[in-house]
């Protein structure tokens, strides 16, 4: 459902990679947040890259494509697959979709919960980790 007077935005991109983790294979979780002003009306609102595993202390490759319609902000995921194919989160971040057409290079900066004493505790003992829940 498009309306004849309303402003659109097309965002055409990728997610390129990671660097600065504490291990490798990651990948990336992302999604887009319009709020209650804007809808989207093509592409996915959200998704997932490929599992990278490069070698140690080299930058995760995604080239992860994005085409999208909507607004203003990206939230992102990084995860880390262990060598059991389980799964833990390493950052959450999110940035604004830029206001000025063009072409734009964006980095974004994550940081992770480190929870209670008690989770930071149970996260040494038994391998598990503070998440931010869905």
């Amino acid at each position: 459902r498009r309306y004849g007077n309303m402003a659109e935005v097309h965002l055409i991109g990728e997610i390129v990679g990671a660097e600065g983790f504490p291990s490798q294979n990651l990948f990336c979780k992302w999604g887009l947040s319009v709020g209650s002003a804007w809808e989207v009306l093509e592409g996915l609102q959200e998704g997932q890259t490929q599992v990278d595993h490069p070698q140690d202390g080299e930058f995760a490759k995604w080239s992860h494509p994005i085409g999208l319609q909507g607004w203003p902000k990206l939230h992102f995921q990084v995860w880390h697959e262990d060598y059991f194919g389980r799964h833990e989160p390493y950052g959450y971040g999110f940035t604004h979709v830029p206001t000025v057409p063009g072409i734009h290079q964006l980095r974004c900066c994550t940081w992770k919960p480190s929870g209670s004493f008690k989770d930071q505790f149970t996260c040494k003992c038994i391998c598990t980790v503070t998440h931010i829940p869905k």
